[in-house]
């Protein structure tokens, strides 16, 4: 292919407009892919006995990255409460009123906020960015509900200081899971679905940012990889805190998502093919 014809489908796509069948193919993929992916992982629950691994997360994110944000912020509630009640409900790790009250618009807020950060700062830096800060206020907020709601509809949770361990524990078992799902995942959907860019109203925004970023995204990226080892740390190591700290497991990931941040997300662009990508538009 030509760099003149690919870079005029990739401007095509990025001008097309957005259709009422696109917006509906949008949501019911992202709707059923997401509720599949967390059939995967369905019946890994989390050690609080409520939520599973969040490897999933990378769907939404997806499709809030190459094609339209509301519509992808739609299909993620939808998913994350049909996987639930596909996945979850019959293992007891969750019920019809905490799926819909907590899971719901979790993942609708960090996919509509992921879609729109991306699409307004159109950089790897940004991505990396955008993945940490709205997946974790997404789980953040998921995890809040189900301690502010769930004694009244799930299980009893003592005291305040219960609550917010559960909170904040919950919310880093999470991101320990999401986020390297998606730093790795996602950019390399993006590089599987190029050759379809500028032929689907689906994947209509193709991320044609700059793979020459690696400089710029290395220290965004160990930043946020030293404050997971220092929420680590402050959380899990703690004498304080309580039966939170003794769930090994969750110690082990959080040295994981740390070194995944710190190593393979200054790589993103280049795994999503965007320095192949340059190279051929400059030729």
């Amino acid at each position: 292919m030509s760099a003149g014809s690919l870079k005029t489908q990739i401007t095509g796509l990025n001008s097309m407009p957005i259709t009422r069948t696109g917006r509906v193919v949008t949501i019911i993929l992202t709707a059923v892919l997401f509720a599949a992916a967390k059939g995967i992982t369905g019946y890994i629950p989390s050690p609080w006995g409520v939520g599973q691994l969040f490897i999933a997360s990378f769907v939404p994110i997806f499709f809030a990255a190459v094609g339209d944000t509301m519509s992808a912020a739609v299909g993620a509630a939808m998913g994350s409460f049909l996987g639930d009640m596909i996945f979850l409900l019959p293992v007891g790790a969750t019920n019809p009123p905490l799926a819909l009250a907590t899971g719901v618009p979790a993942n609708f807020v960090a996919t509509l906020l992921f879609g729109y950060i991306v699409k307004r700062y159109r950089s790897w830096p940004m991505f990396i960015t955008a993945t940490v800060a709205t997946l974790t206020l997404g789980n953040f907020m998921a995890a809040g509900l189900i301690a502010a709601i769930g004694p009244y509809i799930f299980a009893p949770l003592s005291g305040l200081t219960g609550k917010i361990l559960f909170t904040v524990g919950l919310t880093a078992f999470w991101d320990t899971t999401s986020i390297p799902a998606v730093v790795i995942v996602v950019p390399l959907l993006m590089r599987a679905v190029r050759p379809i860019a500028g032929r689907s109203t689906v994947i209509r925004d193709y991320p044609s940012w700059s793979g020459s970023e690696a400089r710029k995204v290395a220290p965004i990226s160990v930043i946020y990889a030293v404050l997971f080892l220092a929420v680590g740390a402050v959380f899990f190591f703690a004498p304080w805190g309580g039966s939170v700290t003794d769930i090994t497991p969750i110690k082990t990931m959080i040295f994981i998502v740390a070194a995944i941040l710190a190593v393979i997300a200054p790589l993103s662009g280049r795994l999503a093919g965007t320095n192949r990508l340059n190279a051929t538009k400059r030729s």
